[in-house]
């Protein structure tokens, strides 16, 4: 008989569209700042005026030709009006190089695009490739819109020809697509994440909006804060672990939302605590970053943080300890939580204030449900047994009988119900809480004109709690690779977070079963057997690289 693990409680979930959700009746001053930037906190939006921007927003997109399912490329302060416009939101990563932004468009289906000056050219190349017309891209220029004086990175925009976002918000004002009825919310497609699938190229993942307003619901109004929640973001806002939260919880709730536009450890120490944050949202390369620093405000800067919570990627026990020892206040929780993009972010986690430092990622979340399934797909129906995680419930993009198998390998506590991951099905690489597909990785190295067959691992880099990629290739008869010269190779093809850092490494042939399945375990073997050689060599490529730039420096000769 199937066993079905169940959450501790089922509650009732709106049925309304998404922006309804956020904007009617808010249960604070709508004309309190909300979305705050962190590095001029001058500039900030109110619920009222997010409100008014997003009608706007949608009255221009309307116009340019924007039909309900389009789907737009983004800024963060477009989302909610691409949603509230009828449109489909998806979000790109700005480090991707040409091809993978023409995957990205062509598998999301996007018929419109927004970006930023400085990534404009790559961009527009892509769209070139897919055929996007012209007149369906806007530039996001960022500078004040009371001047006319454009900042450099605007002259590229002028000299291309791009209109500038701010054109959209001289149509009036235009009210978002209403709904409030289950089969409308749970059909209407709200964004396109990608997800790193196992089989190939990133996929797209459709979630509604009732997957986003069960996502808040069931996260953060099921487990209600006794203070109100400040928070500092310096996750990419694309990525669908944090984006339910900075553009839905912020306004649904008043969380208040100290925005960076990327991580850097000296300004995040010192915003923490000079805006008073009590909430962080981390990854596990934050917190080594922050153990491993001796910045000024290490050992001050999380002293009035009030709960953190980990994800993206697994954080080991000990790490976890020396956070909850050297950083934070008495009491103060660090937790992990579990999800993925399938599930719209947390299928897992631990309320507030309850403390955990067993490696636990939490319990289910209400109304979400889990079974395990063994190597041959048999239920398992037991606790503390091991086996390959199954989802299903309100946050995921599946029918409601349907289960989603999440490719790891989780068991659940018989006692305290808490659920452990304790290995991957799937072969994903966690990159700084990136996740980066090996047949993504091999598929680029066997374009390579010298390569026969390649393979990618995982190996722990636990000098910044992430993996790197490490690739095994077998050279074609007569051949010989330079492993330099394929890392290379790679990297002017791919984003520069799929770097293949864990080096390259060439082998008579890589091992594989009889359907010819790669045996990725023997892999990591002979990966972690030479990891600690990995570790030295790294050392000395950076004492190397140190000392080349010290020369340089010193003698205006470039040896590069």
């Amino acid at each position: 008989m199937s066993m079905i693990f169940k959450p501790e409680r089922q509650l009732p979930l709106p049925t309304t569209d998404l922006l309804s959700y956020i904007f009617d009746d808010p249960l604070y001053d709508p004309n309190e700042p909300i979305y705050i930037d962190a590095h001029n906190p001058t500039l900030t939006i109110s619920c009222n005026g997010a409100r008014k921007m997003v009608k706007q927003l949608i009255q221009g997109l309307q116009n340019s030709g924007l039909e309900r399912g389009d789907c737009v490329i983004y800024y963060s302060v477009l989302v909610l009006a691409i949603i509230g416009a009828g449109g489909v939101f998806t979000g790109t990563n700005p480090s991707h190089t040409t091809s993978e932004l023409v995957h990205h468009l062509r598998i999301s289906k996007a018929r419109f695009l927004i970006s930023e000056p400085d990534l404009i050219l790559p961009i527009l190349e892509a769209a070139r490739q897919v055929n996007l017309p012209e007149g369906n891209s806007w530039v996001l220029d960022t500078h004040d819109a009371s001047t006319d004086v454009a900042p450099s990175n605007d002259l590229l925009t002028i000299s291309i020809g791009l209109s500038s976002w701010r054109t959209l918000l001289t149509h009036g004002e235009s009210e978002w697509q209403r709904f409030d009825n289950l089969a409308t919310t749970r059909e209407t497609t709200a964004a396109r994440f990608l997800s790193s699938g196992t089989t190939g190229l990133p996929k797209a993942v459709d979630i509604t909006h009732y997957n986003l307003v069960a996502q808040h619901t069931l996260v953060f109004e099921a487990h209600p804060r006794p203070y109100r929640m400040t928070s500092l973001i310096a996750l990419p806002v694309f990525h669908a672990a944090i984006a339910p939260l900075v553009h839905i919880g912020s306004l649904r709730s008043g969380y208040k939302m100290y925005i960076m536009r990327r991580f850097e450890l000296g300004s995040y120490l010192r915003f923490v605590k000079q805006y008073a944050v009590t909430d962080l949202i981390v990854v596990p390369p934050i917190l080594t970053a922050i153990l491993a620093s001796d910045s000024p405000g290490r050992e001050t800067g999380l002293k009035e943080v009030r709960n953190v919570v980990c994800g993206a990627a697994p954080l080991d026990k000990d790490t976890q300890g020396r956070v909850v020892r050297e950083l934070l206040p008495d009491g103060a929780p660090l937790t992990q939580g579990w999800g993925m993009t399938e599930t719209c972010c947390a299928a897992m986690m631990l309320p507030y204030p309850e403390v955990d430092d067993t490696g636990s990622v939490g319990r289910l979340i209400p109304n979400v449900e889990a079974k395990l399934i063994d190597d041959n797909g048999e239920n398992i129906s037991a606790y503390d047994v091991p086996g390959e995680l199954c989802i299903r419930g309100p946050t995921t993009g599946f029918d409601a009988d349907s289960w989603l198998k999440t490719g790891d390998v989780a068991i659940c506590d018989g006692v305290t119900r808490k659920w452990y991951i304790v290995d991957r099905k799937k072969e994903l690489i966690k990159v700084r809480g990136f996740q980066v597909a090996p047949s993504e990785l091999e598929a680029v190295l066997l374009s390579h004109p010298a390569v026969v067959d390649a393979a990618v691992v995982g190996v722990c880099d636990p000098l910044h709690g992430s993996e790197r990629p490490r690739a095994f290739v077998v050279a074609k008869p007569g051949e010989l690779l330079r492993g330099d010269e394929v890392r290379r190779y790679a990297a002017e093809r791919l984003a520069g977070y799929k770097d293949i850092s864990g080096g390259v490494r060439a082998v008579e042939a890589i091992p594989r079963n009889a359907s010819g399945k790669i045996l990725r375990r023997v892999l990591s073997g002979l990966a972690e057997s030479s990891n600690i050689v990995l570790h030295r060599v790294l050392s000395l490529m950076r004492y190397r690289d140190a000392i080349t730039q010290l020369f340089e420096a010193h003698t205006g000769i470039n040896t590069r």
